[in-house]
């Protein structure tokens, strides 16, 4: 089913993180021919809270829970010719949800052995390789105004998809609530904690930059996600500022909205909460129950705020804070970054 009748609102908040580098600021989307830049990023993540439907507020995971993670992500850029660069990002993430346990399906009978069995633990940790992105940019308009094009896939790196909280079956409401008893096992528990989707995206985007006579740096992007493998696609938007202060120092503000305009494959039942704030005491059966058809596909408003230092001709030192501000089927997701870039040519000599 489309999704565009919400468009028109959203569209003014076609905003996103802000991506202008002072080592390449007089061409802020690619790199001149043979310049080569290495560089590392390490992200912590916390959230305690998600959206679940579109326009509801966010509400507190159930059961006490906090999701946590530790990415490490390598990127090399790549001058490949006038006007048109290359770029590989690889992840290195720690993904961790813990909650307390519960018990879903109390009986009146059961014993010690019965509990212990029949309690359900949602917490999860997970390390390995995410999603790998490649990227071309090719530069049409160089100047104070630029203008370019660029193509970016994500391809998942073989880990587990996610799923519904008690696995990909079954993937309706009536199904989920005629057979509870079938499902809800410890042994079926799955949840969506992964690494990634799990599909393979492929984005395309217009990029448009200017640099102002007050040293004041602005981009807007703006592209299409094909969305594979069943997940809704997207659109996407980006609105940067920059302020460069005295030569080294660049402080940034901006935005990012990913909008989905399909529904994508339902992956699983997800159990929410009617009320997530009681205590596991309060569950059992269909009380304090909500299940809910999970599909692969979100909407995400983030914010983002930080500086960039030039420590050096060609080193670079970037720190910055990200926080989702509004969202569906997604958590309320608090990152700090921070990083650092070399610039050379491929000749080894220093930029």
């Amino acid at each position: 089913m489309a999704r565009w009748s919400h468009l028109g609102l959203w569209s003014l908040l076609v905003v996103a993180a802000l991506g202008f580098t002072s080592t390449a600021r007089a061409s802020p989307w690619v790199l001149d021919e043979d310049q080569v830049v290495i560089s590392g990023r390490f992200d912590l993540q916390n959230a305690r809270r998600e959206f679940l439907d579109e326009g509801s507020s966010a509400q507190v995971f159930p059961l006490e829970g906090t999701y946590r993670a530790a990415n490490f992500e390598t990127s090399v850029r790549y001058g490949l010719l006038d006007r048109f660069e290359l770029q590989l990002r690889v992840p290195l993430k720690f993904v961790s949800y813990t909650s307390n346990p519960v018990i879903l399906l109390p009986s009146e009978e059961g014993g010690l052995d019965y509990y212990q069995d029949n309690t359900i633990d949602l917490s999860e940790h997970l390390v390995g390789v995410g999603d790998i992105r490649w990227s071309g940019i090719y530069q049409i308009i160089q100047g104070s105004f630029t203008t370019a094009v660029g193509l970016t896939m994500k391809t998942p790196t073989g880990y587990d998809r996610p799923a519904g909280t008690f696995g990909r079956e079954p993937t309706s409401e009536q199904d989920f609530q005629e057979n509870i008893a079938t499902y809800v096992q410890p042994d079926n528990v799955e949840d969506d904690v992964t690494l990634g989707d799990g599909q393979v995206d492929l984005d395309a985007e217009v990029l448009l930059g200017w640099s102002l006579p007050s040293r004041t740096f602005l981009r807007l992007d703006a592209g299409y996600r094909l969305r594979l493998g069943g997940a809704g696609d997207q659109v996407l938007g980006d609105l940067k500022v920059g302020q460069l202060i005295g030569e080294r120092l660049l402080l940034k503000v901006g935005s990012r909205l990913e909008y989905a305009v399909q529904d994508g494959e339902v992956i699983g039942i997800s159990v929410a909460a009617d009320d997530p704030t009681l205590p596991a005491e309060a569950y059992g059966g269909t009380t304090n129950l909500d299940p809910r058809e999970v599909p692969l596909d979100y909407d995400r408003l983030t914010l983002n705020a930080g500086l960039i230092l030039q420590v050096t001709e060609s080193t670079e030192a970037q720190v910055s804070y990200n926080r989702v501000l509004w969202g569906r089927n997604t958590s309320l997701t608090q990152t700090l970054s921070m990083g650092l870039g070399v610039k050379f040519d491929a000749s080894g000599e220093e930029g």
